[in-house]
């Protein structure tokens, strides 16, 4: 089995394997079986690739397609348990895409779908096998792809002042990564709010979250930690962390000083290179 996703082991790898098996196996081109799935030809070549992860239509689709007994989507289960993706593959996959609303707060690092590949990579890279790497990088970053959708969200994301002075892998990479936000602070769906150091934030120390409203008016939320993540819909959680967020950015400075302190980090880091 080739290695598509870093991990030729991975649920993902397997997956994207078989759906090309199968595929051929029955005689059809990735333009016949969307055809017969109703869905784009490159999402049927993005998943073979394995740089996109099926949902759980697109794998119940399959079974019906090839008459299988849920292979596809006993698969698809293995994925959302999977050490490398977790949980996480469920917010990516089923809640972002549906998402007219997204704010998150992040006191550490910068947002994960606002990550570039390097700044990812340099995270990843010093707690998972490096096997996992690379799947989970692409995992992180093509999230941004949801903003070049026909109904992307409004996404506004509060960042510590500190993450903007923390050299994560080195001040290169951090440069990069500043500079990225800069050209995201251009996109009309994105807003970058800097919270100053001395706000004190107590309301945001304990951990990083995003919080989402659907296109259908439901609301979830996600924590992120770095032993595990929780997505929930109770009513209880997202009242909490929406009061939480409210705080928080009560302290933020508006987008334009915000624009400003981080080309204030650039300076300052690419002096030091």
């Amino acid at each position: 089995m080739s290695d598509k996703t870093g991990n030729p082991m991975s649920p993902r790898a397997r997956f994207a394997s078989d759906l090309e098996h199968h595929r051929k196996d029955a005689g059809l081109s990735q333009i016949a079986l969307s055809t017969r799935m109703q869905c784009h030809t490159s999402l049927i070549s993005h998943i073979e690739r394995g740089r996109r992860t099926p949902t759980r239509e697109f794998a119940e689709a399959l079974d019906r397609v090839f008459q299988l007994d849920e292979h596809f989507a006993g698969l698809l289960r293995e994925i959302a348990h999977s050490p490398t993706i977790g949980w996480f593959a469920r917010w990516v996959e089923e809640i972002e895409p549906q998402a007219a609303i997204l704010q998150s707060w992040d006191p550490l690092l910068v947002p994960g779908c606002l990550q570039t590949p390097e700044y990812a990579r340099t995270l990843f890279s010093k707690a998972s096998p490096a096997e996992q790497v690379e799947e989970q990088v692409l995992a992180r970053t093509q999230r941004l792809q949801i903003f070049d959708g026909p109904s992307p969200p409004v996404y506004t994301a509060l960042i510590d002042e500190h993450v903007l002075h923390r050299p994560v892998g080195s001040p290169a990479i951090l440069v990069d990564q500043l500079r990225y936000l800069l050209e995201l602070c251009r996109h009309p769906r994105i807003t970058i709010q800097v919270v100053p150091v001395d706000a004190g934030c107590v309301a945001g120390m304990l951990s990083a979250f995003t919080l989402a409203r659907l296109r259908n008016g439901a609301e979830i939320v996600s924590t992120d930690s770095f032993l595990s993540g929780h997505v929930t819909g109770d009513y209880d959680s997202v009242m909490n962390l929406k009061v939480r967020y409210e705080t928080i950015r009560a302290d933020a400075h508006p987008q334009s000083v915000s624009q400003r302190a981080i080309e204030d980090a650039v300076t300052k880091w690419t002096n030091s290179i």
